[in-house]
């Protein structure tokens, strides 16, 4: 009689842990791209993250300009700074095909100028990935300038060298 009890009791107890807790090992897939989009909301992506950490909590946010959205305030806001020499930060998202992209420029308070490419998910899964986005950080060269391409993004190159290629462009394509 005993073991019978102890028995009911274990299944009830399976049972009501199931059902509290079950859906997260049912649905897996779902309960981690809920914990990556609530990791996004908080924390902000890899662009978000290391531009803060080149800037500075003093560098100027110039916003982010979504894609097919018009760039001229942001840029301008950058150009601004830049002749100011104030830190900057300025974010362009670009079209992609299989993964958020964007890309954008920092300024940093030591007078350094950094071009920012962000990937969220190189593996081609989609949107952004919390475990799987990369940021790339390239310094401009030096001396450098701003350059407004014609879609009115910003770009950085050398002031004796022409640009083997615009990544704010949406004819962009990698060598």
């Amino acid at each position: 009689m005993r073991r019978v009890a102890l028995i009911v009791v274990i299944v009830v107890v399976g049972f009501v842990i199931w059902l509290n807790y079950g859906w997260i090992f049912w649905n897996a897939s779902t309960w981690r791209q809920e914990i990556e989009r609530f990791a996004l909301s908080r924390l902000g992506d890899a662009w978000e993250r290391q531009s803060r950490k080149l800037g500075g909590p003093s560098a100027i946010d110039c916003g982010r300009v979504r894609v097919h959205g018009d760039p001229a305030a942001a840029s301008k806001c950058s150009l601004n700074a830049f002749q100011r020499r104030s830190p900057f930060r300025v974010r362009y998202d670009l079209q992609g095909i299989d993964s958020n992209v964007s890309a954008g420029l920092v300024y940093t308070p030591q007078g350094e100028l950094y071009g920012l490419d962000f990937d969220g998910d190189p593996m081609g899964q989609g949107g952004t990935s919390w475990s799987r986005q990369r940021t790339e950080k390239v310094l401009c060269p030096s001396p450098f300038q701003l350059y407004m391409n014609p879609n009115g993004r910003l770009n950085c190159f050398g002031n004796k060298a022409v640009p083997p290629h615009d990544i704010m462009s949406p004819n962009f394509e990698s060598y």
